[in-house]
């Protein structure tokens, strides 16, 4: 058996498992995130309430407020607090949005391997939720913030992927073979995980559908069709490039309106929006 066929034995024989028993690990919210999700589910809870439990995490509180002040958002008054940004973004989006950038540090690998590609997958995550808050402004009609949030949360099934190769620190991890099996196995373990966390079913269906190419719709694009666009566009991030040989074909890229990828990247404007929705992650 080679060697990308035995991780992958692996690690499925662990999740497989896990979910068979009803007891998978699911990654644990950070302490900020779990108090937050906690304060937000008070309905007698205030926006100062929830500032107290953020205001604790300096780095998590300077980028919630550089968010709200991002020009997407068109306020007119700047931001200088953090009760200011939560009433300008929302209770219940900050609450999700600090669940989504908590997670990039939800647990330490000790294998190198598996360090860098929780690195990687975070890397992508961050430049598809860029292209997807820039997508679903200019061709859609679905709020943007909640499209980049999307964008975040669809490979939140890696992370028990990662966790079970992690196990044993001194085995050999192959990263191509790692990202391979993460691939093939995220959706499913991240629509689990979202359901878990009580995000509504079209945020949650996201890591399920996003690669459905065919997937049956409407007219009108959803956030899985974003996902699933802002990944073929973000391939020149990694020095890849897709061909889609009839982007008209493509279900997801038709209901945006987009006949190729250079109608995306010639347009100034959603350059201009990209630049700034990437600004909102460094």
């Amino acid at each position: 058996m080679n060697q990308h066929y035995a991780l992958e034995s692996k690690v499925m024989r662990s999740v497989n498992e896990a979910l068979r028993l009803n007891a998978l690990k699911l990654p644990s919210l950070p302490e900020v995130a779990g108090q937050v999700q906690a304060i937000a589910a008070d309905p007698g809870a205030s926006i100062d309430d929830l500032a107290g439990a953020i205001l604790r995490d300096a780095a998590l509180t300077a980028r919630l407020i550089r968010i709200a002040n991002s020009p997407l958002l068109r306020g007119r008054v700047e931001v200088r607090t953090l009760p200011q940004a939560i009433t300008r973004l929302g209770i219940y989006y900050v609450r999700d949005l600090v669940i989504a950038l908590t997670m990039e540090h939800a647990f330490e690998p000790r294998s190198s391997a598996v360090r860098q590609m929780l690195q990687r997958i975070w890397r992508r995550s961050k430049d598809v939720a860029a292209i997807c808050h820039v997508l679903a402004r200019h061709r859609t009609l679905l709020p943007a913030e909640q499209a980049m949030l999307a964008g975040l949360l669809h490979l939140i099934g890696a992370l028990p992927l990662l966790a079970s190769a992690d196990e044993d620190a001194q085995a050999p991890v192959d990263p191509v073979d790692l990202f391979v099996v993460i691939e093939a196995h995220h959706g499913q373990i991240g629509g689990r995980i979202l359901r878990q966390w009580h995000f509504r079913d079209e945020i949650a269906g996201v890591p399920e559908a996003y690669r459905e190419h065919a997937r049956p719709g409407g007219e009108a694009a959803d956030f899985a069709d974003v996902v699933s666009v802002a990944n073929l566009l973000c391939a020149p991030f990694e020095g890849h490039v897709y061909e889609i040989p009839d982007w008209g074909s493509y279900p997801a890229a038709r209901k945006l309106g987009l006949a190729s990828a250079a109608d995306f990247y010639s347009s100034e404007q959603m350059q201009l929006d990209l630049q700034r929705s990437m600004n909102l992650f460094s």
